[in-house]
């Protein structure tokens, strides 16, 4: 196995540790420098600490498995806003970018596993369904100047082209399950903050 290979195995297990500690150390209003040292600690603290026969690190990556682009893409976003705090779910690119993958996900995952009567998954391994719909979503996202939307899926894509992945399904260098989830809770997070947003100038008002 290469080397980019091995890293890019377990980049999603990496970052979604990272992420993790570093949010949890946000809630004690630590400064950014021991977050990352926080989130590289939990890293190290999961390579070393077993579960049988492996590490947990290694459960973690047996797990998630290797990441499509726009979801290592959403992982690292997810990792610089645990550190500094900047907030993205305001950008109308991170909203149009995670809400593709939430309607994506639902279209195609209650198929793959067997709920509905129909598999879209196999839709990634030929035909022309699948391409003539991302070309549709990189023309717009093009249109709109969604640069990093582009940017990460032609790198699937190309990543496809060349069989640069286990994998030879087109899906899964554009979506994978984690980022699905990711997604999800980023919007449950957008949408809260908006209920929150429409009920202060209401309780302004009675006041």
């Amino acid at each position: 196995m290469s080397a980019v290979d091995y890293l890019l195995d377990r980049s999603s297990a990496a970052l979604l540790v990272f992420v993790a500690a570093a949010a949890l150390s946000h809630v004690v209003r630590l400064s950014p420098a021991r977050r990352i040292a926080i989130g590289l600690i939990a890293i190290a603290a999961a390579v070393l600490i077993p579960i049988s026969t492996r590490s947990a690190f290694d459960w973690i990556v047996s797990a998630l498995e290797r990441p499509s682009s726009p979801g290592l893409l959403l992982l690292a976003l997810f990792a610089i806003s645990a550190v500094t705090g900047q907030r993205f779910d305001r950008g109308s690119e991170f909203r149009f970018g995670t809400a593709m993958l939430v309607l994506v996900g639902v279209l195609l995952y209650p198929g793959a596993v067997g709920f509905l009567n129909y598999d879209p998954y196999a839709l990634g391994y030929s035909g022309y369904v699948l391409p003539l719909a991302l070309v549709l979503l990189l023309a717009y996202a093009l249109f709109r100047r969604y640069f990093f939307i582009v940017a990460a899926l032609n790198v699937g894509i190309i990543g496809f082209l060349l069989e640069a992945g286990r994998s030879l399904n087109l899906w899964d260098y554009v979506i994978d399950p984690l980022a699905w989830l990711l997604a999800i809770g980023a919007w449950i997070t957008i949408a809260i903050a908006a209920v929150i947003r429409k009920a202060k100038p209401a309780s302004s008002v009675v006041a």
